[in-house]
């Protein structure tokens, strides 16, 4: 059976479409990525094609409470035309973060601290910074080699171990944060929210410790960085833990170009909780939950009869929302959750 179907308010350049004329919606959000909308409407007697502007301000929100799950711009449209059936109108929406992947640039900067490389970045696409990171590392001389902005942005935030996402017009880039838990809890168990779960654990990838080695030609002396693994906020086991004889292992980073010991500490610790967030990984689909956010951490109970490791906290890496109308079987309103996890039990 469909998930429940609430109100759904479908926005163009501030301007809501008639309920009647919505058919179904695709919202996806995953980190790193912008944030795209496929709004299908009728669109018979050409009601709506002639209109359409590429541009226009595309807003999808849902609820009683009308929160906001998609704000961005029509970046194209498809139409479907066919004899004896409703003739439709396929709108594709991306959030301003797709401002930043419009063509490469060569640049240097100088003096400037990352936050500061991408707060001048973002100011001249039109958005906003949300910034969060534990260091401020000055650098000399920082080039961008014909690279788009957000491939810029990317690698960047990915030294620091940050991740990059975009809510209206501004870009988040954050140290993933794990020790605050949202309200958002969801159960497989009859009576509970979630309608499928599927975890996965991988020890592939788990590393106990990480060293990053550079060479300082000034000084002409090493520069090393390490990061060890330390107690998860997100379960009772670590993945190193968890792992056993296989969470022993160590890995070096020897490829990036660092100029300080605190520059090598951040990327040691950045690659570290990258290879240990890839220990448990999975998709929950539960009903729609306008709610959800990027980069928060959730609840999970798999079984709740049992010290199940799969049960706890989950960071949220993804989200897609359907909506489909009227309902039906696939129809209704639900939410699938990207997750990620460097620990196990609750």
């Amino acid at each position: 059976m469909g998930a429940a179907a609430p109100n759904v308010d479908i926005l163009l350049d501030g301007k809501e479409l008639p309920d009647a004329d919505f058919i179904s919606y695709v919202v996806e959000r995953d980190m790193n990525q912008p944030d795209m909308a496929a709004v299908v409407i009728t669109n018979q007697n050409d009601v709506y094609s002639p209109d359409i502007k590429i541009g226009s301000e595309l807003e999808v929100k849902v609820g009683d409470k009308s929160t906001s799950i998609f704000k961005g711009e029509v970046l194209g449209a498809e139409a479907t035309y066919k004899g004896g059936e409703t003739t439709k109108l396929l709108i594709r929406g991306v959030n301003k973060m797709h401002r930043l992947l419009r063509g490469r640039k060569s640049k240097t900067f100088q003096k400037m601290s990352d936050q500061q490389i991408v707060n001048q970045i973002c100011s001249a696409a039109g958005l906003t910074l949300d910034w969060k990171h534990e260091k401020s590392i000055q650098y000399d001389h920082v080039f961008q080699h014909n690279l788009t902005d957000l491939e810029f942005i990317r690698m960047r935030a990915a030294r620091l171990g940050c991740h990059v996402w975009c809510v209206g017009s501004k870009l988040i880039v954050k140290e993933p944060d794990l020790t605050t838990t949202s309200p958002i809890k969801l159960s497989v168990d009859e009576g509970g929210n979630l309608r499928h779960f599927h975890p996965r654990i991988s020890s592939a990838a788990v590393y106990k410790k990480v060293t990053v080695r550079g060479w300082n030609p000034e000084a002409k002396e090493e520069i090393v960085g390490e990061a060890q693994s330390q107690k998860s906020s997100l379960g009772d086991q670590n993945a190193v833990d968890a792992c056993g004889d296989l969470g022993k292992e160590e890995t070096f980073t020897v490829d990036h170009p660092i100029w300080s010991k605190e520059e090598a500490d951040a990327l040691a610790k950045a690659r570290l909780r990258e290879h240990n967030l890839s220990f448990l990984t999975g998709e929950a689909e539960c009903s729609g939950n306008a709610e959800l956010e990027l980069g928060t951490v959730i609840t999970i109970t798999a079984n709740a009869n049992a010290k199940d490791p799969f049960n706890g906290k989950y960071y949220v890496v993804g989200i897609t929302h359907r909506h489909t109308m009227p309902k039906s079987k696939d129809g209704g309103f639900v939410s699938i959750i990207k997750l990620a996890r460097d620990a196990q039990g609750g």
